[in-house]
C-alpha cells in the first residue's frame, strides 16, 4: 500500500505546499499568529512598519486585535483580495507533494521540530467528549468562530498557524522525517523571524520519501485511539471543519481541498517544547473590589506554594498576593477561577478579560493602569498532557499555551483552497 493511503488511514493528507518564490523578503512576509498580542496595538503597528510594501502573510490574515473596530467585513474583503493578487502574479511556489520538516529556535529555546503536513477534518470533531482520532485539547467557544470562519469561507489560501502535538516518547516520527529530509536534499528555507521571534528553517520530504514516517504514524496510532491533541490554533481548525461542514452540505466534492487543514505537527516529548499558562488580565475594574470578590467566591487564603490550586493577584503597583485554591482530585485553577470570572463579567458589563500569553506581558498590562487586574496562573503539566485529553477530555478553555508569545507559530506556507 502506498504511503498516501496509510496515512489517509490515519486522517493525514500529503499536501502541494507553496512557499514564496525565490526573491521574496522571508523576514517580511513571514508575521506571528494573528491571535498573539491582541492586546498590544504597537505590536502589530511595528510589524506593519516593518513589513513596508513588501508581499507578506500579514496582508492575508487579520490580527485579532483589529476584530472589535467594526470594520470585519472590509478587513476579511482585503486579506481575499491579496490571496487572489499573490496568486495571479508569481508571488507563491508549488512545490511537489510532501511535508516539510521544520527546525526552530526561540530565545527561549535553541531548538523545536515540527513537521508540516495536511489533516483529514473528517477525523476531526471538537465537542468535549470527542472520541476522534484529532481532538481538541480546550473547551470550544463558538462565539470565536464565526470571525475565523468568515476569514476562510472564500479564502483561496490555508495559511497555518496550527500546532498539533502527538505523544511519540521514542520520537520516531522525527527521527523517520530528519531521516528522510536529509536524503531528499537542502533547505528550502533559512531566516530569522521577525520581532524577536527567532530562526527557522525548512527542508521538503517529498511524497516518495515518506514510507518511514508512515510507519512510524501507524506505529503510534496502534498504541492508542488519540493520535493527534491540537496544541494551538483549537478555534481555527475548528473554523476550518466548520467551513468544510457548509462546503459538504452544499454539494462539494468529497476530496474537495477544504476538507483538509494545514498544520504544523509537533511531539509533546520535544524538550524544546514548553507549556506555560494562560494568564487573565482584567480592564476596567475596581482591583480591590474585584480582589474581595475572588476571595469570596473562590474562598481562597494565601500561600507561598506556587504549584497546585495557587494563582497570583497582581495590582498596578506590583503589589502581588499568593492565592490558594481548594480543588477536587482532577480540577485546574482555571476552572473554578474561570467560572468566578465569568459571572463577574456578566455583572459589570463595562469590564473586559483578556488571556495574556507569557507572564511578563500579563505583568506589563497590569502595572499600566489602576483599573485593571492580573492572574498569573500555576504551570501545565505536559508529562500529563495525553492522559488527561483521553480520560477527561478537553482542558478549559485558555488554560495553556505552548511557549511564550513570540515563540508561537508564524506564518510561512501555504496551500490551496480552491481546486
Amino acid at each position: 500500500m502506498s504511503s498516501r493511503k496509510r496515512l489517509a488511514r490515519l486522517g493525514i493528507a500529503i499536501p502541494e505546499i507553496l512557499i514564496p518564490r525565490a526573491g521574496i523578503a522571508l523576514e517580511e512576509w513571514s508575521v506571528i499568529a494573528c491571535d498573539q498580542f491582541s492586546s498590544d496595538l504597537s505590536y502589530w503597528e511595528r510589524t506593519r512598519e516593518l513589513v513596508g510594501e513588501s508581499p507578506s502573510t500579514l496582508n492575508m490574515i487579520i490580527p485579532e486585535c483589529y476584530l472589535n473596530d467594526g470594520n470585519e467585513e472590509e478587513r476579511v474583503r482585503k486579506a481575499n483580495a491579496a490571496m487572489v493578487d499573490y496568486i495571479e502574479n508569481g508571488v507563491l511556489e508549488t512545490l511537489s507533494p510532501g511535508f516539510l520538516l521544520v527546525h526552530r529556535s526561540t530565545p527561549h529555546t535553541a531548538r523545536r521540530e515540527g513537521l508540516v503536513l495536511a489533516l483529514d477534518l473528517e477525523s476531526y470533531d471538537f465537542a468535549e467528549d470527542s472520541q476522534s482520532a484529532i481532538r481538541p485539547t480546550e473547551g470550544t467557544i463558538r462565539d470565536r468562530l464565526p470571525p475565523r470562519m468568515a476569514v476562510r469561507r472564500e479564502a483561496l489560501l490555508d495559511l497555518p498557524h496550527i500546532l498539533v502535538l502527538i505523544d511519540d516518547p521514542e520520537h520516531r516520527v522525527m527521527r523517520a522525517a530528519e531521516a528522510a529530509a536529509l536524503a531528499a536534499g537542502g533547505k528550502l528555507y533559512d531566516f530569522d523571524l521577525m520581532q524577536g521571534g527567532g530562526h527557522i528553517h525548512g527542508r521538503h520530504l517529498p511524497e516518495a520519501a515518506l514510507d518511514s514516517v508512515a510507519a512510524a504514524f501507524e506505529y503510534l496510532a496502534d498504541r492508542s485511539d488519540l493520535l493527534f491533541a491540537v496544541g494551538d490554533g483549537n478555534h481555527s481548525l475548528a473554523s476550518a471543519r466548520e467551513i468544510w461542514q457548509e462546503k459538504k452540505r452544499a454539494g462539494f466534492p468529497e476530496h474537495h481541498p477544504a476538507r483538509y487543514a494545514l498544520v504544523e505537527v509537533e511531539n509533546v516529548h520535544d524538550a524544546g517544547l514548553h507549556f506555560h499558562p494562560i494568564h487573565r488580565v482584567l480592564f476596567n475594574v475596581d482591583a480591590s473590589d474585584l480582589a474581595e470578590y475572588l476571595k469570596r467566591e473562590l474562598q481562597f487564603g494565601t500561600s507561598d506554594d506556587a504549584g497546585g490550586g495557587c494563582f497570583l493577584m497582581v495590582k498596578h503597583d506590583g503589589n502581588q498576593t499568593s492565592c490558594s485554591i481548594p480543588l477536587t482530585p482532577g480540577k485546574l485553577v482555571a476552572e473554578p477561577l474561570q467560572a468566578a470570572l465569568d459571572a463577574y463579567l456578566e455583572a459589570h458589563p463595562d469590564a473586559e478579560i483578556d488571556y495574556i500569553h507569557g507572564e511578563d506581558a500579563a505583568r506589563e498590562l497590569t502595572g499600566a493602569a489602576r483599573d485593571r487586574l492580573g492572574l498569573i496562573l500555576p504551570e501545565i503539566r505536559k508529562s500529563s498532557f495525553f492522559r488527561r485529553i483521553r480520560e477527561v477530555g478537553p482542558y478549559p478553555r485558555k488554560t495553556f499555551s505552548i511557549g511564550e508569545a513570540v515563540e508561537k507559530r508564524y506564518y510561512l506556507e501555504a496551500r490551496k483552497l480552491g481546486f
